[in-house]
């Protein structure tokens, strides 16, 4: 016992291991323990075995004792190894679960997100974090069931439960970080993963330009010695090559705006050296000590030599050590490439162009000068005189075409025009020195006439070349025209003179008529002097194009000197005024543009004057129009930019006034509040009072900074504003620029633009940023001192707290002092119990002697102790009961040992707990356990002093049993017995005594344990606030998780439009390149032709030639042989194609007839392309028309699984259709047209996990499945041969590939015909003619019928950038709220409350719902019924249940009104402005329980009755034809609801008009004329001013409207005010038969047999009989003139004269009375008249009755 008291003890004491290793230990010493313990009890019994016979053996009871304290202990031991191996199992699941998240916790953290080998690691890093998110999934559902567990042994008070909780917590924590370290694994992936594509592509990008630059320096390169037919090539290739750069110029366009979404992975290498410092920003939260940094906060880092840890400079400038993976350095990237390389391409391109145009030129120039130098007087004189006169103008042209050309060109300076222009001269002196010899050949005496001619056209062609090439000296040209027209004179006077002397019909006649001729109507025209004025004209025309040509050069130079405008304000206004002057110029000189015109004009018709046949200089007045046009175009435009930019001006100088003033008032502002701020962190805190008055200080900064938010957004709009306009401005200036660009031909010279918008952008960010850092500083400072006001206070209470412990320690002390006193006197009185009992002991020793001296005695004494037997038994038995009860007080004692050891360690573990609080009040800490220790030794000491005394109090139980012993058997010393009795009976008094001491000590171990009790309500009041900390923690935490979860949400919104922006893009390219490819294939093929034309035509004029030669030599023969040309070949195996999933070659394709033997010949000889050949064999190689995906007006294009997830789509048809995709090759994601293997679209989540077994079995149809015995590739039908797939599967996915194309040969990847695939035995004939009967293998998702694949495609759309097939989806209705539910639009259509412009209008986005819902305001929600009470005598609005209770309206009256409320589809708080259902308005009070129910059944005219034959919702209408509700009621209803807003339909919760309620069934016309017959059967309301019945429409034009809710109050006249007399009262409150049953019997009976029966209350019987009865006070006037006051029943006709009844005694006066002053109603005053009245007539037939008995008796 002595082993097993301790051992429970040490069970409920003992500690509970951190660690399973420690746990272990326990469990084996616990297990020891146990063994040890059981074998002692078990050794112990057996030697209490002996003594077990004996009646008087104490051994007994301690045996029993012993048993059930060794079970008692068995139970302790076993639970408590049971515990720990609860706890066991626990940490070490906890444990495991620890380091598993710790590892993957490391391995993020030490990942470098550098930019080394970036696109190496990110297809790694993408697959890891797709296991690494699978992994959390499956160890979340671990983590989830261990924490169910937990709880639960938690929940079963296990003692350990706090260390259970603390390694849940610390996993939970764990788990939380780690869930944060993959948000931002998934930031970095995409991050890294489009920094990576922009560098691959600005690379290609770079590289190509680069390819570029050399193939332009290396192939276009040419000198004077290229041949003109090289340079002809060179400058169409040089155009096409433009193309090519104008494309490469829209890519460095895309990758520059790129560049400013691109972050920054440089500078994470620790090895990167940057000068400036760097800005990084926070992906997720994350807090140090005090110190901590919010999602999207910036801060600047400092130190990043460790990979997984940066030291950041934080919000506040705080420095900190933070995760590089919670880290970002966001954009811009400044290793962002410019256009710089590509404007010098494209500089160099020009340079070339020019030169390669001039050499062309020249080429001509000199072809024509070296055939004009080649003229002999031979073949001038085998030419007209047209052609050689059209060789020198081509001359001219190619030379003015050259000076042109020749501009800017390397090639040419000037000393080469020099020599080109003595060239042409020369070519000229050449041409007229031939031009004079020429009529040589001719008679000598018409030489001289035709010397004179010819001189004469040299002199005119001379005139005519002064005319060209100096414009201005038009008068000495006169003067040359006078001598021509005298010369010609005399020349025609020579011809004929001579033509006198020769034969007319000799040549020389012929010759001299036809020039005599031309020289005549030369001489006609000059004698007109149209030529003449054709020359003023000219002249006047020519300077005004000058004039008008350096005034339009002028201001076109003007405006494009600026290429952007100022944020100077006074350079802005400078400019503008300089435009406005520009415009005054342009007006002042808009003459000369008419002159110009009109000079045109005269020009033109001078010239039309001149005939055909005169030799017009060669002047063309259409070039001169068309100048004049240009100009008069250029003239306009420059007015067109001058109004414009003018206009610009102006709204940019608003603009940037208002935005200058703005961010100058706020960057004061930020300057001023950032010293406020600086000031309040410099002082010092030294007290709360100074605490609080800072506190107080910075909440009013920290609100005012808050504040100012509002104005920094405005700031920064306006500075959006200003860069958009000032950006718009730019665009204007260039498209200008480049107008004239494109207009001249003249390239304008333009320089890096640093545009002034994104110096406002910079402005108003660094501004912004500024803002964000003040507040940022200002919320952590107001933060900093609002948790350090809070500790302080806390410091402050718990030194309290400690100073009060202190106290109590100390008076504990005391009274254990006092304790300890009082067990040095209780071990005095054992020492005296012992010198007592060893004198006992010395007289029993001289008992024993006088006993051998006295034997002769104890015969005579023998019946003495006979007699004193008994009285020993009972001493015994006493003893005994005393040593029970002793064992209760040593139990008891044991028990308040063990409370109070249990309280100390309680008490104990609350100290520690606060001493962990108060870490840093270390020195108070150690004085505490100081005195905790002190104390236990004292502690320690009197339980030893309390085990020594009761070892001493078991000594003298056994001494007492010996002197026990001793007297039964010294019979004979029955004195001395008694004198031992006395001394027992003392010593008992002694043990009272102790007992009263023991008891004490237990009062003091009470108050101690109160003491620990009040302890303990403050550790649970902790507990409290810590589990409120823990709650506001967690709502907090939702709130994040769910912020967190939107915010994944719009990023994951915004990858997808990401997406799909890069995937229109890629199309849009594709489309592009095929295009290009396809014209670039027609220019061949073009070009080609145009070859093989000019060659046959080449060959035609041979042919033509030969064919004369032969003609005229036909004897001479010869003969041509031929020999045949070597045709070059190509490598087959280099011909490969494309296919499904594989590549395939061209011999293959050829075996299986896909392509010609022609085709392949044509392949191998190069005549054609494996391009050209794809395009025309592409149905076979990939496949058309395979249904994408499903499309929505609402959601757009989606694939099958989001469709099947968002309810669009059948989980089979989903499935049927991705298989079919599978079977054809690839499984599609419409989102981004992206065609990918069926694995890594499950990847992406485009397809189910659970699916992808059976789409990998589908996907084998285009793979090939495998034989499971040869290993090789089978085709479906193959494989459904072999019984790898079953038959109608085969048949769906083979139907399928035949829609698409073909069936699909795996071995090859190409799409055959079903015929071919029948003889290449990939299918069998069985499997051809199930095909043949097209088969229905596939679910039609709008009908859910059985449809074949190609039907289902004809059913589709086809998407216009893509060309992919989509299927229709459902459309999602367009909802607003309605009464109850959401109605749609199309309902509000069919509904006749809208028309189809509104839906259209809706549509097209210019309405909203909200405009929609504020239109149908009244049909929609809310109600214009009667709201409530105004009472006039207080001037309050009231409920009307509230009116009711306050006695202002009947019970009846109030339901009405009620019901009508509820009918009409709320119940309505007039005093908040609230409409409530029935059930909201009980919860807040508005109507009472006792109205509930029948105000539900009221409502359902909103919501609707159910039919109970075919459990479909019908209208109030319908429910009355159906007997469901009284006629009556249901009038009542109908009638609130016409006059509240209209018929209320119950299925689609909206009010109708009455015309649509007819269509609908809601209303009829009989029911129609029931509600507009205004008679007394249709007045269900009740006016309680005037006491009559009303309809509600009737009632409802009574009540007045609220001026500040808007709603409709009966008002209550005030009676202290005059009324205007009435002749009669009435009160109709119903108007129909109220019938009670018998719930006995099942008759009928009135209200009143009913309330006489007492079978109803009084007041249920005024309840009814106002609903059954019509009373009405009338007054009626006799012949005399008097009046009669009379109530009448108007239902049965009955009347009461009131003063008939006051006289006959049936009511009195008092009750009259009562009725006139309002007390009583009608109905109670009637129903005491005709109660009375119908007793009298009972009396009175009783007596009648009586009399009758008698009578009949009598006789």
């Amino acid at each position: 016992v002595s082993n097993i008291i301790p051992s429970n003890r040490l069970i409920e004491t003992s500690a509970w291991g951190d660690d399973t290793d420690t746990i272990e230990q326990q469990i084996l010493s616990q297990n020891r323990a146990n063994s040890q313990i059981g074998t002692a009890c078990r050794w112990e019994l057996l030697s209490k075995h002996d003594g077990e016979h004996s009646a008087l053996s104490p051994s007994v009871p301690f045996c029993h004792f012993l048993i059930f304290a060794s079970c008692l202990w068995q139970k302790m031991s076993h639970a408590r190894i049971s515990q720990l191996r609860d706890l066991q199992s626990i940490i070490e699941e906890n444990s495991q679960a620890i380091m598993w998240v710790n590892e993957r916790e490391e391995e993020e953290l030490v990942f470098d997100w550098g930019d080394k080998n970036i696109d190496q690691y990110i297809p790694k890093k993408q697959e890891s974090y797709s296991r690494l998110m699978r992994d959390l999934e499956e160890k979340e559902k671990e983590l989830n069931k261990l924490k169910v567990k937990s709880d639960g042994i938690a929940n079963n008070n296990h003692p350990a439960s706090e260390k259970i909780q603390a390694y849940m917590d610390t996993l939970q924590t764990q788990w939380s970080w780690l869930l944060q370290i993959t948000k931002c694994i998934h930031v970095h992936l995409k991050e890294n993963a489009a920094y990576s594509q922009f560098f691959k592509e600005a690379n290609e990008t770079y590289s190509k330009l680069q390819k570029q630059h050399e193939t332009i320096r290396s192939r276009f390169t040419c000198d004077k010695n290229t041949p003109l037919d090289t340079l002809t090539d060179l400058l169409k290739n040089l155009e096409q090559e433009r193309e090519r750069l104008m494309e490469n110029r829209r890519q460095v366009q895309s990758l520059v705006s790129k560049s400013k979404t691109i972050v920054r992975l440089k500078p994470r290498n620790p090895e990167e050296k940057i000068s400036s410092p760097v800005i990084v920003q926070a992906l997720c939260d994350f807090k140090q000590d005090q110190k901590s940094i919010l999602k999207g906060n910036e801060g600047i880092l400092k130190d990043n030599s460790q990979r997984s840890k940066w030291l950041v400079t934080g919000p506040g400038g705080l420095d900190m050590l933070i995760p590089s993976v919670c880290l970002l350095i966001p954009p811009p990237n400044p290793l962002s490439i410019g256009i710089q390389y590509y404007d010098s391409i494209m500089g160099i391109w020009n340079q070339l162009y020019i030169n390669i145009k001039s050499l062309i030129s020249w080429q001509y120039c000199l072809k024509d000068i070296n055939y004009v130098n080649s003229f002999t007087l031979s073949m001038l004189s085998k030419m007209r005189p047209e052609e050689y006169r059209s060789i020198i103008k081509r001359l001219e042209t190619h030379y003015q075409e050259f000076l042109r050309n020749s501009q800017g060109s390397e090639l040419f300076g000037e000393d080469d025009k020099k020599t080109i222009q003595g060239h042409v001269d020369k070519a000229h002196s050449h041409y007229d020195t031939l031009v004079i010899q020429l009529p040589a050949y001719s008679n000598n005496v018409s030489c001289k006439i035709l010397i004179s001619i010819c001189k004469i056209w040299v002199k005119s062609n001379q005139i005519c070349k002064n005319l060209l090439f100096r414009k201005k000296k038009v008068l000495a040209v006169h003067q040359d025209l006078e001598s021509i027209h005298e010369d010609c004179l005399s020349l025609r006077e020579g011809i004929n003179k001579h033509l006198a002397g020769i034969p007319a019909d000799s040549e020389q006649a012929k010759f001299l008529r036809s020039e005599l001729e031309i020289i005549n109507k030369k001489l006609g025209d000059l004698k007109g002097l149209c030529v003449l004025n054709r020359l003023t004209a000219l002249r006047a025309l020519l300077q005004s194009l000058l004039q008008g040509e350096d005034i339009i050069k002028v201001h076109e130079a003007r405006l494009t000197e600026k290429e952007t405008t100022s944020l100077d304000l006074r350079e802005v206004e400078s400019y503008r005024s300089m435009l406005k002057q520009m415009k005054i110029d342009l007006e002042q000189k808009r003459d000369l543009l008419t002159a110009m015109e009109a000079d045109l004009a005269k020009a033109v018709y001078w010239n039309g004057q001149i005939s055909q046949s005169f030799h017009k200089c060669d002047v063309d007045l259409s070039k001169y129009s068309d100048l004049v046009n240009q100009m008069s175009d250029r003239w306009r435009r420059i007015q067109t930019q001058i109004d414009s930019r003018i206009w610009d001006l102006e709204k940019q100088e608003k603009q940037l006034k208002h935005y200058q003033q703005s961010s100058t008032s706020l960057e004061q502002w930020i300057d001023n509040a950032r010293k406020r701020q600086d000031t309040l962190q410099t002082v010092k805190l030294s007290d709360i009072q100074t605490l609080m008055e800072q506190l107080n200080q910075q909440k009013a900064l920290n609100t005012e900074i808050k504040g100012k938010k509002e104005k920094v957004e405005d700031v920064q709009k306006s500075a959006d504003t200003c860069a958009a306009s000032i950006k718009d401005y730019e665009l204007q200036l260039a498209s200008y620029s480049s107008g004239l660009e494109t207009l001249l031909n003249i390239p304008v010279k333009r320089t890096m633009l640093q545009s002034p918008a994104s110096v406002v952008r910079q402005e108003a960010t660094d501004l912004q940023s500024r803002y964000i850092e003040l507040l940022t500083r200002s919320s952590d400072y107001y933060k900093f001192l609002g948790e350090l006001l809070k500790n302080m206070e806390e410091l402050k209470i718990r030194n309290t707290k400690i100073e009060l412990l202190e106290d109590e320690l100390r008076r504990l002390k005391e009274d254990l002092q006092d304790h300890n006193q009082k067990n040095k006197t209780l071990e005095d009185a054992v020492s005296r119990y012992k010198l007592e009992l060893t004198q006992s002991k010395d007289q029993l020793i001289s008992m024993e002697e006088v006993k051998r001296t006295t034997a002769m005695q104890a015969s005579a004494a023998k019946e003495s102790l006979d007699s004193t037997h008994f009285q020993l038994q009972d001493l015994n038995d006493q003893l005994t009961r005393i040593k029970y009860q002793l064992d209760e007080e040593k139990r008891k004692r044991r028990l308040a040992e063990e409370r109070y050891t249990s309280q100390q360690e309680e008490y104990e573990a609350a100290v520690r707990r606060r001493q962990k609080e108060l870490e840093e009040l270390n020195w108070t800490k150690l004085d505490y356990e100081k005195m905790v220790k002190d104390k236990e030794l004292e502690l320690e000491k009197m339980k030893m002093l309390m085990q020594e005394e009761e070892a001493r109090r078991r000594n003298a139980e056994s001494e007492i049993s010996k002197t026990t012993i001793r007297v039964q058997e010294s019979q004979t010393m029955y004195s001395e017995l008694l004198h031992e009795k006395d001394s027992l009976q003392s010593k008992l008094k002694l043990l009272e005594q102790d007992k009263n001491r023991l008891q004490r000590l237990e009062e003091e171990l009470t108050r101690i344990k109160l003491t620990l009790d009040t302890e303990l309500r403050n550790k649970q009041r902790l507990l409290d606030e810590k589990n409120s900390i823990l709650k506001d923690f967690n709502s907090m935490k939702s709130q994040y998780e769910l912020r967190d979860s939107q915010i994944r949400q719009c990023e994951s919104d915004r990858d997808k439009a990401d997406r799909e922006r890069l995937s229109l893009k890629n199309e849009i390219e594709r489309l592009t390149r095929e295009l290009k490819s396809v014209e670039e294939r027609y220019k061949n093929r073009l070009l080609l032709s145009e070859r093989e034309v000019s060659e046959l035509a080449l060959k035609r004029d041979a042919l033509e030639r030969e064919i004369k030669r032969l003609q005229q030599r036909p004897s001479s023969l010869s003969r041509q042989t031929q020999t045949d040309e070597k045709v070059p070949t190509i490598d087959p195996s280099k011909l490969v194609f494309d296919a499904v999933r594989r590549k395939v070659t061209a011999h293959q394709l050829c075996d299986c007839n896909i392509i010609s033997k022609t085709t392949l010949e044509q392949l191998l000889k190069g005549q054609k392309t494996v391009d050209e050949v794809a395009v025309d064999i592409q149905l076979s190689l990939k496949g058309t028309g395979i249904i994408a995906g499903m499309t929505t007006g609402s959601q757009g294009k989606m694939p099958f699984t989001e469709a099947k997830n968002k309810n669009l789509l059948s989980p089979e048809s989903s499935l049927m259709l991705l298989e079919a995709q599978a079977a054809t090759g690839y499984i599609v994601d419409p989102a981004f047209n992206e065609k990918m293997p069926v694995d890594t679209a499950c990847s992406r989540g485009i397809v189910d996990t659970e699916d992808r077994d059976t789409l990998l079995k589908a996907e084998a149809a285009s793979t090939g499945f495998k034989d499971p015995y040869t290993g090789k590739v089978l085709s479906v039908g193959q494989a459904c041969k072999q019984g790898c797939i079953n038959k109608d599967k085969a048949i769906q996915l083979l139907q399928a590939q035949e829609s698409v194309g073909g069936i699909l040969d795996p071995v090859l990847g190409v799409f055959l015909p079903k015929d071919l695939a029948l003889d290449r035995n990939l299918i069998d004939e069985e499997l051809y003619r199930a095909l043949n009967k097209k088969p229905t293998c596939y679910l039609d998702p709008a009908t859910g019928q059985k449809i074949s694949y190609g039907d289902l495609r004809k059913k589709c759309i086809v998407e216009p950038v893509s060309g992919s097939l989509l299927l229709r989806g459902p459309e999602t209705p367009i909802t607003i709220k309605g009464l109850r539910g959401e109605v749609s639009i199309t309902e509000l259509v069919e509904s006749e409350l809208l028309d189809k412009t509104d839906l259209q209008k809706l549509s097209q986005g210019q309405l909203t719902s909200k405009d929609i819902e504020e239109k149908l305001k009244s049909y929609l929600y809310g109600s214009t019924c009667i709201a409530g009470i105004y009472d006039e005598a207080n001037d309050r609005i009231m409920p009307f249940y509230q009116a009711m209770k306050e006695g202002l309206l009947m019970r009846g009256t109030t339901l009405e009104l009620l019901e009508a409320q509820a009918a009409s589809g709320f119940i309505v708080d007039p005093v908040n402005n609230v409409f409530l259902t029935v059930e909201e308005a009980t919860k807040r009070g508005l109507i009472g329980k006792e109205f509930k129910n029948k105000l539900l059944s009221a409502e359902k005219a909103v919501t609707g009755y159910t039919d109970p034959s075919t459990g479909k919702t019908i209208s109030l209408f319908q429910a009355i034809e159906k007997d469901l509700i009284e006629k009556g009621h249901g009038i009542r209803l109908l009638e609130s609801q016409i006059a509240s807003g209209g018929i209320i339909d119950p299925k689609e919760s909206h009010r109708i008009d009455v015309s649509v309620a007819y269509k609908r069934g809601y209303f009829d016309e009989k029911m129609n004329e029931i509600l507009t017959y205004e008679g007394d059967d249709t007045k269900g309301f009740f006016d309680p001013n005037t006491k009559e019945n009303l309809t509600y429409l009737q009632l409802k034009d009574r009540c007045i409207t609220d001026d500040k809710t808007g709603l409709v109050l009966l008002p209550l006249k005030d009676k202290r005010k005059p009324q205007k007399s009435q002749d009669s009262r009435s009160n109709v409150l119903r108007k129909r038969r109220v019938v009670i049953v018998d719930p006995d019997t099942g008759l009928e009976m009135s209200v009143r047999e009913a309330y006489h029966r007492e079978l109803i209350d009084y007041d249920t019987f005024l309840d009814l009989s106002e609903q059954e009865c019509e009373w009405e006070e009338i007054t009626i006037k006799g012949s005399d003139g008097s009046a009669h006051l009379v109530i009448v029943d108007r239902k049965t006709g009955k009347q009461y004269d009131i003063q008939d009844c006051l006289k006959s005694g049936i009511i009195d006066q008092k009750s009259f009375e009562q009725y006139r002053a309002g007390k009583l109603t009608l109905t109670q005053f009637a129903d005491q008249i005709t109660s009375r009245t119908s007793s009298i007539h009972y009396n009175l037939w009783m007596a009648l009755f009586v009399m009758l008995k008698h009578f009949i008796l009598h006789r």
